[in-house]
């Protein structure tokens, strides 16, 4: 498939051979029976601190914009735990992965839409 394609029956967009899409990423990062969270707990990304944000630059981090949450730190739920919303992963050592616990380049982020350096934009012109 070319990127941009829909893959995963239409759950994704192709993104240079693979099919980024959020519950796979929630999966590989808390195991089998992790799925995506609310999309109030999206909202985090908004703050711009702490772990909470979609760009990160010399060292400043930004705060996502309200249409671009769903590109920054992805939000998982754990076998229908309730108890603790809205769980996150960050790499503790920042000369590591920053992207780390971050949604993935390439995902779907609204309809028609994927994460592209962390803005959401046209599936059609993200390539």
């Amino acid at each position: 498939h070319r990127n941009g394609q829909p893959c995963l029956n239409n759950h994704g967009y192709c993104y240079n051979g693979n099919c980024p899409i959020m519950l796979h990423q929630c999966i590989t990062l808390f195991g089998l029976g992790a799925t995506v969270d609310h999309d109030a707990c999206f909202n985090n990304n908004l703050k711009g601190q702490g772990h909470f944000y979609c760009r990160r630059e010399n060292g400043r981090i930004f705060p996502c914009a309200p249409q671009d949450v769903k590109c920054g730190r992805l939000y998982c739920k754990l076998h229908n735990d309730n108890a603790y919303p809205c769980r996150y992963k960050y790499s503790d050592d920042y000369s590591e992965d920053l992207d780390f616990g971050m949604v993935d380049h390439g995902t779907i982020c609204a309809v028609g839409r994927v994460c592209r350096n962390r803005q959401c934009v046209d599936v059609n012109t993200a390539y």
